[in-house]
């Protein structure tokens, strides 16, 4: 009985921990460099740049480029960045992709419409305008390409062997948790949401047989909450006095 329960964690947990580092791999570089950004030359988005860059290896390593040879293929395999089967084109294919994405539309709106009549941000630590646009576009990109890379490629994709709905439910318990780096206050509050979000995202990866119609989503999501909610919809507080 002990061995069993020893084993069936261990075969949860490998896939969580290696999502879980994945995820911080691709967050940390960026949380790193964008203050830095804010004292050194602020006008040039510097931090931007850089994080473009590394995102493009980062994606491009973990699909199966480079060194060591012998995990390409499973590097590749846990990503799942594009391997979409034939019926995802055919009506009945795109029904159910439409409607998820629908849904995760709806979501959204219905964060905004919650969380956007907070009284505007002081952004006074985000000195030049360059600096403002670049940490609003990158926050957004590295929230959506990083975390649907890390949760619904490396982990749940690992996960599916034992059930594709035990692993939406795994992975966006995680995922969840995840956001409890904002405070237990902020996760008791945004849980629920997270949650649904995520395992909207999951079945959205599962079905597709791709991350990529969620990272799109997730950071077209990221940038209207943003944009809409954190800032009003205010354009003018993007530019510094």
């Amino acid at each position: 009985m002990a061995t069993s329960l020893i084993e069936t964690t261990r075969r949860y947990a490998v896939p969580i921990l290696i999502g879980a580092a994945v995820a911080i791999a691709g967050i940390l570089p960026w949380a790193l460099i964008a203050p830095i950004n804010a004292r050194v030359r602020p006008d040039l988005p510097w931090a931007a740049v850089a994080m473009v860059a590394y995102l493009a290896l980062y994606v491009a390593w973990l699909n199966g480029a480079g060194w060591p040879k012998r995990w390409r293929e499973w590097r590749h395999e846990s990503l799942r960045l594009w391997r979409p089967g034939p019926s995802i084109w055919t009506r009945a294919g795109l029904g159910p992709t439409l409607a998820l994405l629908a849904l995760l539309t709806m979501l959204y709106i219905l964060w905004i419409a919650l969380d956007g009549q907070r009284p505007p941000p002081d952004l006074s630590l985000y000195p030049t305008t360059a600096y403002r646009i670049s940490i609003v576009l990158i926050g957004a990109l590295v929230s959506g390409l990083v975390e649907e890379v890390a949760f619904r490629g490396y982990m749940q994709s690992r996960l599916e062997r034992y059930g594709a709905g035990t692993a939406i439910v795994v992975t966006s318990l995680v995922f969840t948790l995840f956001h409890g780096v904002h405070g237990g206050a902020a996760l008791l509050l945004l849980g629920p949401g997270l949650f649904i979000a995520s395992a909207l995202y999951g079945m959205l990866a599962y079905h597709t047989g791709s991350i990529v119609p969620g990272i799109v989503m997730h950071t077209l999501g990221d940038l209207s909450y943003t944009f809409f909610a954190t800032l009003g919809g205010d354009a003018r507080l993007l530019i510094a006095p």
